[in-house]
C-alpha cells in the first residue's frame, strides 16, 4: 500500500511540475479601441425676453424676426412724450430751487452781519439757516427726482442686451403696454454649449480625453470641457456636463450625441480569467504565469488595461493555469 500511495504522489508531483503549453500575444494586439457616445442637445443661455420697463404706447418695432442684432441696438421706441414732460417739470423745479437756494443763502449772509453788529437776533440767524437747509434738502430730492425722469426717457428704447439674432415679436406697432410686458426675444450669437448628462466613469474619461465632438446628423464639430455641474440626479446617478465649442458651432437647439474615444483600449472578455473572487488577466514572466489584477474590471464586459503595450499576454491556456505556474509557449 505505501508503495502504491507513493507511486500516485510521484506521478500527481511531476503532473502539477509539468510545465503547460500556451499562446502568447503582445498586448498591443489584443486591445480594441472602444468609441462611446452620450445624448446631447445644444444650448444657449442668451436667449433673453426684451420686455418693457414702462408703462406707454409702442410708437416703432425696429427690427423683424430673424434680423441679426449688435449689443446697444435700438429694438423698439416706446411712445416717451409724458417722460420727457416730466424731465422737463424736473428741470425747471430744479432751476427755481436753485434761486432760492440764492437768495437764502444771501439772507443767512445778511442776518449773520446784523448779528454781529448787534441789530439782529439769533433767532432770526437761525431762521435763516433753517430755510437754506430746508431748500438745499429740497434741491437734492429735485435732482433725484430728475435723474429717475432721465432714467424713464432712457427707457423708452429698448436696446439688445447682446449681439445676436430676433426669434420672435410679441408686441406691435400701437400696443399699450405695461411694466414687463413681453415685446421681443432676443437670441445670443455667443455662448452656445453642448449639454449632455454622463455617469461618474464617463466623466473621468472625458476629462482627459484631447478629442471629443458632437455629432448632429452627419456633422462633427469639435468640443472642450467646460464644466461639470456639481449635482447628482438622483434617479438616474448622472451629471450634467458642459463643453465649449472649439471651432464652428451648431445652431441652438440642435439634437445629437457626444462622441469620444477612450484613452486606454479594451482587452476582449474571453482573455479575462478569475482568481480568488479577482478578475485580471495572465502575462508571461520569465516562463511563468503571472496573474495581473484589472481593478476596474466588472464581470461580463471588456475591462480598459493600463500595461505596457508590448506585455506579453496569455490567450491561450490561461483559464487552465494558476499564477507561478511554468509555461511553454508554443511556437
Amino acid at each position: 500500500m505505501r508503495l502504491v500511495v507513493g507511486g500516485a504522489l510521484l506521478c500527481l508531483s511531476s503532473a502539477t511540475l509539468a510545465a503547460t503549453t500556451v499562446v502568447v500575444q503582445p498586448l498591443s494586439d489584443l486591445l480594441v479601441e472602444t468609441v462611446l457616445s452620450a445624448p446631447a442637445q445644444v444650448v444657449n443661455d442668451n436667449h433673453a425676453t426684451i420686455s418693457s420697463r414702462l408703462s406707454a404706447n409702442v410708437e416703432k418695432v425696429l427690427v423683424s424676426v430673424g434680423d441679426q442684432v449688435e449689443a446697444g441696438q435700438a429694438l423698439v421706441k416706446l411712445e416717451c412724450r409724458d417722460y420727457l414732460l416730466a424731465k422737463q417739470q424736473s428741470q425747471s423745479a430744479i432751476k427755481s430751487l436753485q434761486a432760492q437756494t440764492r437768495l437764502a443763502r444771501q439772507q443767512l449772509s445778511r442776518a449773520e452781519k446784523l448779528l454781529k453788529q448787534r441789530n439782529a437776533s439769533l433767532e432770526l440767524r437761525d431762521q435763516r439757516r433753517a430755510e437754506l437747509s430746508s431748500l438745499i434738502a429740497q434741491e437734492e430730492g429735485a435732482k433725484v427726482g430728475l435723474s429717475s425722469a432721465e432714467l424713464a426717457v432712457e427707457r423708452c428704447t429698448l436696446k439688445a442686451p447682446f449681439s445676436g439674432a430676433v426669434t420672435a415679436r410679441i408686441a406691435s406697432e400701437g400696443d399699450l403696454v405695461a411694466p414687463g410686458s413681453p415685446l421681443l426675444k432676443v437670441l445670443g450669437a455667443e455662448h452656445l454649449e453642448v449639454s449632455a448628462n454622463l455617469t461618474e466613469p464617463q466623466i473621468v474619461n472625458v476629462g482627459d480625453l484631447e478629442k471629443i465632438y458632437f455629432q448632429a446628423s452627419n456633422d462633427r464639430y469639435p468640443l472642450a470641457l467646460r464644466a461639470v455641474i456639481p449635482f447628482v440626479d438622483k434617479r438616474a446617478r448622472t451629471q450634467e456636463v458642459r463643453f465649449t465649442f472649439a471651432k464652428q458651432a451648431a445652431l441652438t437647439g440642435s439634437s445629437g450625441r457626444v462622441v469620444w474615444q477612450e484613452p486606454y483600449g479594451r482587452l476582449p472578455i474571453q482573455y479575462v480569467v478569475s482568481r480568488k473572487g479577482q478578475l485580471g488577466l495572465m502575462q508571461l514572466e520569465n516562463g511563468k504565469a503571472r496573474f495581473v489584477v484589472l481593478p476596474n474590471a466588472v464581470e461580463g464586459q471588456a475591462p480598459q488595461v493600463e500595461l505596457p503595450l508590448d506585455q506579453l499576454i496569455i490567450v491561450e491556456g490561461q483559464h487552465g493555469i494558476e499564477a507561478g505556474q511554468d509555461v511553454i509557449v508554443a511556437e
